[in-house]
């Protein structure tokens, strides 16, 4: 009983650091928005992670580079390629004209990845600082950040030139970002249940994630929340109490599921 009772104060209180965790946000970047693309960039930093949206064309790659005005030689940079492989990768830029050099450690994981009207939505997250030298290192206090983005001139996922207005650069803020879920943003039922899990949002959100864990801390389930309401069978799952937590970026709210 000691261990139970012991693995259950621990896990409410990762859930409880994880809840009040502070969140810096710039908030959605509008790059361009020429009436015929858009293309947006949202960046959300803790102490312990960092979340990026990217959203713009479905059908050319992607680049966003950090703390760069230009294709500084040296600065670090991502970029989405949608080539078979849908992969956002981790690289560092040569210079101007130069296609940047993949780095050796891929740091970015991609959690989301979505497409409709035409429009990629992708969310990846890693660690501020990674310890690696050719990766920038976030902040995790209000600060600013120099940001050069691109997108492709042409429709073949070739990382080639972008194009004379497919690219530019700005300075944005990061600020601390207000909590945007509360208890009563999303609903559990039936509870107690037994054959499915009922999960309603208030609003469809890309970002939102799903986590169960058991009464010993164990994950034993995980996945993105595709729609406002959405199921899951837990007809498999031992009878027993269980925490359900939704994390919208690094906000996450929990609530108890009992299976009968």
């Amino acid at each position: 009983m000691k261990k139970i009772t012991l693995s259950f104060i621990g896990i409410f209180t990762l859930i409880t650091s994880l809840t009040f965790s502070q969140t810096y946000s710039t908030g959605v970047i509008e790059l361009l928005n020429d009436g015929n693309n858009l293309y947006t960039a949202q960046i959300e930093v803790t102490t312990s992670l960092v979340t990026l949206t990217l959203s713009g064309p479905d059908n050319k790659y992607l680049g966003l580079g950090f703390d760069a005005m230009s294709m500084t030689a040296g600065k670090d940079v991502v970029i989405w390629l949608n080539d078979g492989t849908f992969k956002l990768t981790d690289r560092s830029f040569l210079g101007v004209g130069a296609e940047p050099a993949l780095d050796v450690e891929q740091d970015w994981t991609i959690i989301s990845n979505t497409s409709s009207g035409g429009q990629r939505n992708v969310v990846a997250t890693r660690l501020p600082d990674t310890g690696n030298s050719d990766d920038f290192v976030f902040s995790t206090s209000a600060s600013s950040i120099d940001l050069v983005w691109s997108f492709e001139d042409t429709s073949s996922y070739t990382l080639g030139w972008h194009g004379i207005l497919n690219r530019g650069m700005t300075r944005e803020s990061f600020t601390l970002s207000a909590p945007s879920l509360t208890k009563t943003d999303f609903k559990i039922y039936p509870n107690p249940g037994k054959t499915y899990l009922n999960i309603h949002l208030p609003e469809f959100n890309a970002d939102a994630y799903l986590e169960v864990f058991d009464i010993l801390g164990k994950k034993i389930y995980a996945n993105t929340l595709g729609a406002i309401n959405n199921r899951i069978s837990v007809s498999k799952w031992p009878t027993g109490v269980y925490i359900v937590r939704v994390t919208l970026g690094e906000q996450s709210i929990t609530k108890r599921f009992i299976k009968q």
